[in-house]
Parts: C-alpha cells; structure tokens; sequence
C-alpha cells in the first residue's frame, strides 16, 4: 500500500499525528491529512519533507 505517517514538527520535536494517511493538501498556510478510513485532520504549518522510501511526511509549523 501507499499509505504515509504525518509528523508535525516542533522545536526540532517530531510528533506523529496520522499513521495511514492517503492524502495530504497543502492550502495556503494550513494542511489537510486525509486517513485510509476517512478520518481528516488540518493543521497550521507547511510541508517540510516528504520521504517516499520511508512512506513519511513532516510538516512543519
């Protein structure tokens, strides 16, 4: 499967936020995370990296 952690970025803290996340949007200054079964997250910040080979996503405040 394609799904990916989402870590959000403290201080130099990573903390997971979504484990099975299937889509992540970045709008404007906040970014939607959609989960594998639906359920949905926004938080403030922007993407910081994405990691394919390690299915992970951080974002940033």
């Amino acid at each position: 499967m394609c799904e990916s952690s989402v870590f959000l970025e403290r201080n130099g803290i990573r903390e997971l936020i979504m484990e099975e996340a299937v889509e992540v949007v970045a709008e404007g200054s906040n970014v939607r995370i959609v989960g594998l079964l639906g359920e949905r997250r926004e938080v403030r910040g922007r993407i910081k990296e994405v990691n394919l080979t390690k299915h992970q996503i951080v974002i940033t405040e």
